[in-house]
């Protein structure tokens, strides 16, 4: 299943969006951008840098493996916090289920997620409303996905803010994700991998730092440029479904 579509990754994938509060009748325009990306084996990490104006006021990660698009990190300002475990976005088979969970830290802080997935409201459109509770109270946030754009609104209720955002503009591709196997007989969405940290910071160390170190995954250089003749427009599921039952007969170890 081409998950991975209602989810464009690539580097460069530009979004534009109008925010307002509810009840509200000014809004300010954010743009978001995927800065970098970091392979390896069997999956790759996507960062995404938002803009208010010409300032970057936030940054998140997100993994792509085989069962699925999962959030990893978020950082503001120099606020950074990692979820542990990755928290399930988007489920590789999140078309044919009603709704999955997920339990763990967000930072130092114990939070339950739940999604639920309202199926299709408009063409090649999924709704999914998730809910999000810790100690400070439940939130509640509603997001449109549509087939080779990504989100195209977004809507919250939280104890602090409540929010619209919707899409007014995008240019985004696809990269080539042919060397991951997408199946998985029963996915495991709250399987804490402790391997992962660790090779993140084993590959920023010798990869993109050499020398140097830095105390959280996100660089201010433009990792990634190097891969780009890997990127490619995959707007046809088909043939990359095709290449993927037919991996074992293929070279398998690209990366």
């Amino acid at each position: 299943m081409s998950f991975w579509q209602y989810f464009p990754l690539n580097l460069k994938n530009l979004w534009i969006y109008r925010t307002s509060e509810k009840f509200s009748n000014e809004s300010i325009l954010t743009r978001v951008v995927i800065n970098e990306k970091i392979p390896f084996s069997d999956k790759i990490i996507y960062i995404f840098s938002y803009y208010l104006d010409d300032e970057e006021i936030k940054k998140e990660s997100y993994v792509l493996q085989r069962d699925g698009i999962f959030l990893y990190a978020r950082k503001v300002e120099n606020n950074l916090v990692v979820f542990e475990p990755l928290v399930p976005f988007l489920p590789y088979n999140f078309m044919d289920i009603d709704w999955w969970s997920w339990e763990g830290k967000v930072g130092f802080l114990q939070t339950k997620i739940v999604f639920k997935n309202q199926k299709i409201v408009e063409e090649n459109t999924y709704k999914i409303v998730y809910t999000e509770e810790n100690k400070f109270g439940k939130s509640e946030y509603t997001v449109f996905i549509k087939k080779n754009v990504g989100i195209v609104k977004e809507e919250a209720e939280t104890p602090f803010v409540g929010y619209v955002s919707e899409l007014e503009d995008y240019n985004v591709s696809f990269d080539d994700f042919s060397f991951i196997e997408f199946k998985y007989d029963e996915p495991e969405y709250q399987q804490e991998e402790e391997y992962f940290v660790d090779e993140i910071e084993e590959f920023l160390d010798e990869e993109v730092y050499e020398n140097s170190y830095s105390d959280d995954i996100y660089s201010e250089e433009d990792y990634g440029n190097e891969n780009d003749d890997l990127s490619t427009n995959l707007l046809e599921d088909d043939q990359i479904l095709e290449e993927n039952e037919e991996g074992e007969n293929g070279d398998e170890d690209r990366w």
